[in-house]
């Protein structure tokens, strides 16, 4: 193996755990190697090159899954807190908090938000010039000079076209290597379940959300006049929602035993905010009176199976905690 490709994972494998900067950048390294074909000896990255990829990632590891990226959870790291701004006036702008890939939603922020999206990219740049692209070489105490030369001047990565073709033909196993790490870093500060699944997921075109209509003949039986979980009032079909009690954002999963009826306005309302202690308990009587009217019925399968395991080990309430910490 390539000398230089063993650095370059070395790098990943041995990166600290305060924040998750250093993954970010080998990511765009290896995405922006992967981008095109590359003339002459050697290839030059702007800074903004991989602050454009920073952005990518971090919007959406966050507006899908609000994933804390730093172990001083009172200082927040600089790209987050830009990340979080841009993603805050672009939800503003389209008056809901609806979750929006960037890729989609760059369209939005170069047109509609350009002033907003410029400053963010100008700042996260910013910060891989100051944090970021001077120590990612360092190995052993000492700088990886064969992987790139970061010229801070003129905010350039110099790379040989050979290491760019090492990035490229090893993109598929990099890309592993870096979301593996990745998430295990934020196992250590997030209490999330299902990190790595959602580190790795960001990567696919889509994220795509399960319809839950297969679930209505569960709710139906607990529930037939199907009133509101939220505001009790009861629901005309045009206005009826399934809603997860906790965020989908924090359990990243559907199941029954946290799925209930509500009115899409009240759904919209309550977007991804954690329920209230009120709410986890009337959940649980919800499930238990559910499992019940089930085993009455004699259904079995998946579901009533999830159900019953859901409520012998308190699921709601250690899923409400961790959500909350």
């Amino acid at each position: 193996m390539d000398p230089r490709l063993n650095k370059f994972k070395k790098i990943i494998r041995e990166c600290n755990y305060d924040n998750t900067y250093k993954m970010a950048l080998a990511k765009a390294l290896v995405e922006l190697s992967s981008e095109k074909e590359y003339e002459g000896d050697f290839v030059v990255f702007t800074v903004y090159d991989a602050a454009h990829k920073f952005l990518k990632y971090y919007w959406n590891q966050t507006i899908y899954f609000n994933l804390v990226q730093g172990s001083n959870l009172k200082k927040i790291p600089e790209v987050l807190q830009y990340t979080k701004r841009l993603i805050s006036k672009f939800f503003e702008y389209n008056e809901n908090k609806k979750p929006e890939r960037f890729e989609k939603a760059e369209k939005i922020l170069s047109e509609k938000l350009r002033d907003h999206y410029a400053k963010t990219i100008d700042n996260i740049a910013c910060t891989i010039c100051k944090d970021v692209a001077w120590r990612f070489t360092r190995i052993d105490g000492e700088f990886a000079d064969d992987i790139y030369v970061f010229d801070k001047t003129k905010k350039v990565f110099v790379i040989s076209s050979e290491v760019v073709k090492l990035l490229k033909e090893n993109a598929e196993d990099l890309y592993d290597l870096i979301n593996y790490r990745w998430g295990m870093i934020l196992e250590t500060f997030n209490s999330s379940p299902r990190i790595n699944k959602k580190v790795k997921i960001i990567d696919r075109e889509d994220i795509k959300r399960n319809s839950l209509n297969k679930y209505k003949v569960f709710l139906d039986a607990e529930n037939p006049e199907r009133r509101c979980f939220l505001c009790g009032k009861k629901i005309e079909d045009k206005e009826l929602s399934i809603d997860h009690v906790i965020p989908w954002s924090y359990v990243y999963s559907d199941d029954l035993w946290n799925l209930v009826y509500v009115h899409k306005s009240c759904n919209s309302t309550k977007s991804n905010v954690i329920p209230s202690e009120e709410e986890i308990q009337k959940l649980k009587e919800r499930n238990e009176e559910l499992f019940e009217i089930l085993k009455e019925k004699q259904e079995s399968g998946k579901w009533i199976d999830e159900l019953e395991i859901a409520i012998e080990k308190d699921y709601v309430d250690k899923f409400w905690i961790g959500c909350k910490q």
